[in-house]
Parts: structure tokens; C-alpha cells; sequence
């Protein structure tokens, strides 16, 4: 069995508006809080080092 990666809680100070919309939103898709944002900061890190990969202009 594979195990899981160690982990440590965040907090994150929204404005109440998005805070409704992500819970809302991790409802509608089956889905805990903790899940919607694990999702969407995976995604951003990804495209993040994918930039950082590329070669700048003076590289090319």
C-alpha cells in the first residue's frame, strides 16, 4: 500500500464571499474543502515550475 505524503494544516484568510463559493462549490462536486484547494494549488504550482522550466529569452 502506498503511503500517504506527510502534511500540515494552512490557514487562509478569504473574503466571506469566496470562502461560500469554495464550500459551495466542494459540495456541488462531492468533494471537502481541503480537496477544492489541494486541487487548485497543485494546479498553479504545476504551471508555475513549468515557467520557471522554460528558457527565458536570453536562453534561447
Amino acid at each position: 500500500m502506498r503511503e500517504q505524503p506527510a502534511t500540515c494544516r494552512v490557514t487562509v484568510h478569504l473574503p466571506t464571499d469566496l470562502a461560500e463559493w469554495l464550500h459551495c462549490f466542494a459540495e456541488i462536486s462531492h468533494q471537502t474543502d481541503d480537496d477544492v484547494v489541494r486541487r487548485l494549488v497543485e494546479a498553479e504550482r504545476a504551471r508555475v515550475e513549468a515557467n520557471w522550466d522554460r528558457p527565458g529569452p536570453e536562453e534561447a
